[in-house]
């Protein structure tokens, strides 16, 4: 019996440059041709006709204008490997640490084997989508397993979609792929985050708060939601860093989650802020404990563990923030959240936009103003409309 012979694909020329290929399955892919910066002929492919275009129009654009344009056969994961390796030095340990979770748990899962080339615009639409549906790996013995989940929150496909797109977009740079597909992204494919609406505490539910939170932790949640410093700042403070004379709290280091004392990420987050009276006093208090147990020299943290050692994020949440919740009948609140209170606080009080970012350790004012226009305009329109309505109903009352 004779053996039918497969014939090849056919690859017929649409236009300089482009050509369609079929499959044997009969589906159409689009390859195109071009001169790397080595004068070598390359050649890529791409699933639409639209896409191949603008994938050789951008390689010989870049070619002509001498960058280096040099594809290769990497995969993807030992790509990203090497880029996590050289950005370890450059990164904040938090940082890094949440790239490499990203990089081993969502994306290598995926793309681990891929060309770096192979990955299209479609693939990242498709990763959003999975991701958006709940799809996500995890680790049992050695191995990734995929399981079904809670969809990923906007925010946190957005922070996968950054790793991704500066692994790609450093390949882009090195002349190993033509384009970056995550900037290729149309605004409709990439998730849709929703502001958050910011809790408000008024005066009689901060007091129920602060007097709620166990002893332990009431003089640190106490600063957090007068002052409004970050949970790392509020963990990272030292003796020598309080003020007590003159009232001032400088933030001049803070507290990573790996319990080490490091720089803040911006200039403008180191700072001072003046604190009352009567948060003095209090201060005061705390340090004289702090004395009495041997730990109150200057390069000793404010709120420190039985034994000195620096307080864990999460316990304090748990076993202080938490509690103060449930104790006092308050809605639920995040450690960040107290520090939106204190911003409501201060602009109730008539803090402008520069101060109110000065205080709050934002690199622009644009930041606070973008965060807290809401609660600048009810305090500002307030005051106006309560003097409007009694200019004009006032005496039907008297």
């Amino acid at each position: 019996m004779q053996t039918e012979v497969k014939q090849p694909p056919r690859r017929e020329r649409l236009e300089r440059g482009i050509f369609q290929r079929r499959t044997q399955a009969g589906e159409a892919r689009y390859e195109f041709c071009y001169r790397d910066s080595c004068g070598r002929q390359r050649w890529g492919t791409r699933g639409s006709l639209k896409a191949a275009r603008l994938a050789r129009a951008e390689l010989v654009s870049r070619v002509a204008r001498g960058e280096r344009v040099a594809p290769s056969n990497a995969s993807f994961g030992d790509y990203a490997d090497a880029w996590l390796r050289r950005q370890q030095a450059r990164l904040r340990p938090s940082t890094y640490a949440c790239y490499e979770v990203y990089l081993r748990l969502q994306l290598k899962p995926r793309f681990g084997p891929r060309r770096l080339q192979a990955i299209s615009v479609d693939d990242v639409a498709a990763l959003i989508g999975e991701l958006q549906a709940g799809k996500r790996y995890r680790e049992h013995d050695g191995r990734l397993l995929p399981e079904q989940g809670r969809p990923f929150a906007a925010w946190t496909i957005r922070g996968i979609l950054v790793v991704l797109g500066r692994i790609l977009g450093s390949a882009v740079r090195e002349g190993l792929i033509a384009s970056n597909p995550v900037r290729r992204l149309e605004k409709e494919e990439r998730p849709q985050t929703e502001r958050k609406q910011l809790p408000a505490l008024d005066h009689a539910a901060i007091g129920r708060l602060i007097a709620a939170t166990p002893a332990r932790y009431r003089t640190l949640l106490t600063v957090s939601v007068l002052t409004g410093i970050r949970q790392s700042e509020a963990l990272g403070l030292r003796w020598q860093d309080v003020d007590l004379t003159n009232g001032l709290i400088r933030i001049a280091v803070q507290l990573s989650r790996q319990r080490q004392l490091m720089e803040p990420k911006t200039k403008a987050a180191k700072r001072e802020l003046p604190i009352p009276p009567s948060l003095v006093t209090l201060l005061q208090r705390h340090k004289q404990q702090a004395f009495e147990r041997g730990h109150a020299k200057p390069s000793d943290l404010v709120f420190c563990s039985q034994t000195g050692g620096p307080l864990q994020h999460r316990n304090i949440v748990r076993r202080g923030l938490d509690q103060a919740l449930e104790t006092g009948g308050l809605p639920k609140l995040t450690w960040h959240d107290l520090r939106h209170v204190a911003a409501s606080m201060m602009i109730a009080q008539g803090a402008s936009v520069a101060y109110l970012a000065r205080l709050l350790g934002h690199a622009s004012p644009a930041t606070t103003l973008n965060t807290y226009a809401h609660e600048f305009a009810r305090a500002e329109h307030a005051d106006r409309a309560r003097q409007q309505m009694e200019a004009a109903f006032g005496a039907l009352l008297l």
